[in-house]
């Protein structure tokens, strides 16, 4: 059977799911290199690199954009044992655990492009919830609940909250296979809108008036270092952290984009590098003039 190129060159919009796995890091107050925390490339702590897993949809049209949702989980580490500097006398750490869902718009650098084909970058917005905690004799313990820098105890204070507006952004390089998924190597990068994701943020508070209102456990966390070594941390009104810069994180990893039919089933027959796949994963052939010639067809799914 032959194919009409004239009716296959013709592109046409189609939805797709992809699948990421992916490392994750924190850029916070905790660790990170020897000066006050940042939220910058500098601040990165290899050791504390965690996992992300997520999924998304997406709507992509012929002229390569797509726009789509995404969500993932990941959980965040940062650690004061990984500075040199003055920060290592808190002994603060944290672990916190992130959900994310975001909206995106991505524009992918066309296949006929041939040296940027596949090259992509998106922007979004969406929100987060997270969770930091802190470990204390093999148990974790959810330190919002605490208060850690007096927010329950100060009535000028209150409770950070445990979401966040976050606006995603990223690019990366999609590689085309040959049964019609695309792998992604992705780079997404994050700006939150709070300095909370280690639970560190302003000044310390009495530990004293925190003990007799909060007990033990949240005494310990807002200053993990009292009475533990010469140089005096932890003076009520002294700074602990940066308020000055949100906390942010990103994720570097892999992403499987697959084509999806109208009944939301991986769809086998799509265009690859500008030939028609049959399901089979073969190449149909055009006869011409008795001569066998490769059938050329435009791209099918542009992203």
């Amino acid at each position: 059977m032959k194919v009409d190129a004239q009716d296959q060159s013709k592109s046409y919009p189609n939805w797709s799911t992809h699948v990421l796995i992916s490392s994750s890091s924190l850029l916070s107050d905790l660790g990170g290199k020897n000066y006050i925390g940042t939220n910058d490339a500098e601040d990165l702590n290899i050791s504390q690199t965690r996992y992300a897993i997520g999924s998304g949809l997406q709507y992509n049209l012929p002229n390569g954009f797509s726009f789509g949702f995404d969500a993932f989980y990941t959980r965040l580490r940062a650690d004061d044992a990984e500075t040199n500097w003055d920060r290592k006398y808190r002994q603060l750490k944290v672990r916190t655990d992130v959900l994310e869902t975001a909206f995106k718009i991505e524009y992918t650098v066309p296949r006929n492009v041939r040296l940027l084909k596949g090259f992509y970058a998106n922007v979004g917005g969406g929100v987060f919830f997270y969770q930091p905690m802190n470990e204390m004799n093999g148990v974790w313990y959810k330190l919002r609940p605490l208060g850690t820098e007096g927010q329950l105890v100060d009535p000028a204070q209150s409770p950070y909250n445990i979401y966040s507006a976050v606006i995603p952004f990223g690019f990366g390089k999609k590689f085309y296979l040959q049964n019609g998924m695309i792998l992604g190597i992705d780079l997404s990068l994050r700006k939150s809108f709070t300095d909370y994701l280690d639970d560190v943020s302003g000044n310390y508070y009495d530990r004293e008036a925190i003990l007799i209102n909060s007990g033990e456990e949240a005494a310990y966390f807002s200053n993990p270092a009292y009475g533990n070594n010469a140089k005096k941390v932890g003076t009520p009104g002294s700074k602990r952290g940066n308020s000055s810069i949100n906390d942010s994180y990103f994720l570097l990893g892999f992403k499987l984009h697959i084509p999806l039919n109208q009944n939301g089933i991986f769809k086998k027959n799509v265009s690859y590098n500008d030939h028609y796949i049959r399901s089979d994963g073969s190449i149909p052939k055009i006869g011409r003039n008795g001569k066998k010639k490769e059938a050329i067809f435009s791209n099918n799914w542009d992203i």
